[in-house]
This record gives C-alpha cells, sequence and structure tokens, in this order.
C-alpha cells in the first residue's frame, strides 16, 4: 500500500509539472515541437506518449536543443525521431546501438545491429549532417570523443547491459565521454524491493531493482540528483509468464490474455536523473 501511495503522489507530481510547463510558456518551445508537432514520427508512435512520457523526460534531465546527446539502443527509433528533429540544428544527435559483437551468437540480430549506422544514413536528414550513428561498448577506445557528451540517455536498456555481461563497460566507457557535470538519464523496468532473486533472475525478467541499479551506476563515477515517478505504473505487478514482454508494447503471449495485459498497459518504470563526478 505505501509503494502504491509512492507511485500516485508521483503520478500526480508528473501531472504538476506538466502543468507547471505549460503555464510557464513551455507549450511551443522546441521540446514542445518535437514532441507535438514533428512530422518525422512515424504514424502512432504519438499513441505511446501518455504512457512514455517524452516532453516530460526531456524536461527533466534538462535537455536542450544546444546540447550534444547520445541514446543508447534506439532499436526502432521511437524516442530518436524525437531527438533528431530537437537537436539536429544547434546541438549533435549521437546513437549509440548495443555493439553487435556483443550479441555475434545471434546471428541475425547481431547482423542487425551492425546495419544501424547504415540504416541511419538513410535517415540522415531528420538527425542532420553532425549526426553520429555508432555502437556501445566500443571494441577499442570510446565511441565518440572523451568528454564530448552533454548527456546519455538510456531507456529500457539495462537489463541487458546486465545480461550480456557489459554493464561495467558500457558505463566506464559513459564516464569518459561525458562532459564533467555531464548527465545520465535512465528508464529502466522495475521490480519490487521484495523480490527475492538477485540481479540476473530480475534481468531475466527484463527488469532491475531501483536501489540495486542506483548503486551499481552510483559505483562508476556518477551521482543520482533526482528520481521521478512519470513512468510508474500501480497496475504492474511484475510477475508475468514471459517477463516484462508481456506487455504492452510486445504482448509476448499474443492472444493470450490480451485483454487483461492491455489493461495493465506499459510496464512500470524508474526514471533517474545521475550527474557526472570525479571517480
Amino acid at each position: 500500500m505505501k509503494q502504491m501511495m509512492k507511485w500516485a503522489v508521483g503520478a500526480a507530481t508528473a501531472v504538476s509539472l506538466s502543468v507547471a510547463a505549460f503555464a510557464d510558456g513551455h507549450e511551443k518551445d522546441a521540446i514542445w515541437k518535437a514532441v507535438h508537432e514533428n512530422p518525422a514520427r512515424a504514424e502512432g508512435e504519438a499513441a505511446r506518449d501518455t504512457a512514455r512520457h517524452p516532453e516530460e523526460l526531456l524536461r527533466f534531465l534538462g535537455i536542450t536543443p544546444e546540447m550534444t546527446v547520445a541514446e543508447v539502443n534506439p532499436g526502432g527509433g521511437w524516442y530518436s525521431r524525437i531527438l533528431g528533429p530537437l537537436l539536429k540544428d544547434n546541438g549533435r544527435y549521437v546513437g549509440l546501438e548495443h555493439h553487435p559483437e556483443e550479441y555475434k551468437e545471434y546471428a541475425n540480430y547481431s547482423a542487425n545491429l551492425r546495419a544501424y549506422p547504415e540504416k541511419f544514413e538513410a535517415q540522415r536528414e531528420v538527425f542532420g549532417p553532425n549526426a553520429v550513428a555508432t555502437w556501445i561498448p566500443a571494441q577499442e577506445g570510446l565511441p565518440v570523443e572523451a568528454e564530448s557528451l552533454d548527456a546519455i540517455i538510456i531507456v529500457r536498456a539495462l537489463h541487458n547491459w546486465l545480461r550480456r555481461d557489459f554493464f561495467d563497460r558500457g558505463f566506464d566507457q559513459a564516464w569518459s565521454m561525458l562532459k564533467p557535470g555531464g548527465v545520465i538519464g535512465v528508464v529502466q523496468h522495475r521490480i519490487g524491493e521484495d523480490f527475492d532473486g538477485d540481479r540476473l533472475a530480475a534481468a531475466g525478467k527484463g527488469r532491475w531493482k531501483q536501489s540495486e541499479l542506483v548503486a551499481a551506476i552510483e559505483a562508476h563515477g556518477f551521482k543520482l540528483v533526482e528520481s521521478s515517478e512519470m513512468n510508474a505504473n500501480p497496475k504492474d505487478e511484475a510477475n508475468y509468464p514471459q517477463g516484462v514482454w508481456t506487455l504492452p508494447p510486445v504482448l509476448a503471449l499474443k492472444e493470450v490474455d490480451k485483454e487483461k495485459y492491455e489493461a495493465i498497459g506499459e510496464s512500470d518504470r524508474m526514471t533517474l536523473k545521475f550527474m557526472k563526478v570525479a571517480k
């Protein structure tokens, strides 16, 4: 019950922040336009905004159009098509897809990851001439120049960093790429603090305990400066047959109990803001 009250208070806070943003005259600024008046977004993508809160997330992280911002594991490009137009004129977008060598035993998926820069080039007009598409973790050196990034955004990917055993390498490289005081924003599927399995068991469900993820990231030279419940979902019980992928948008069980899982909605997610500090 206490956890549900926390979610409720957090959700109300997120709504209040959103309302405040409109009251402050942000409704037609660059972030608002990147989310709400953006022809680069694919048909139907905006329907997920109420579950993912992209405008609120970018404001929470302090993202501005002049920044150099990296997105980890862009995947299908849902966030990329918001960030690219936001940054292309005065900032810089950096796509950091997972490195294909980390998935080399999965031939088709690894090939798809390897093709990321080529696929990115086909959408160059969305991201601008200064944008970069590469991989993390780099097998040698860094994905981009040291201290060149203002922010790194990692959405629903860190269970795979743990499962594929590149969590430490990924965050060491992230620390080196960020400018002093740079920001890491994390949105991650969450499991309850009372879960009795270890980290790998949670990651197998697509999730992390919030306390354990915060500690793991802070161990790499970052400090948690703020958290938000904007992406909390008290309906998510985190105990499904196919892990988090049972829920939308994947719906891994297809038609089995589809209405039930659609009614629950997308997962309960923590939303965290870290700052780079000295190691």
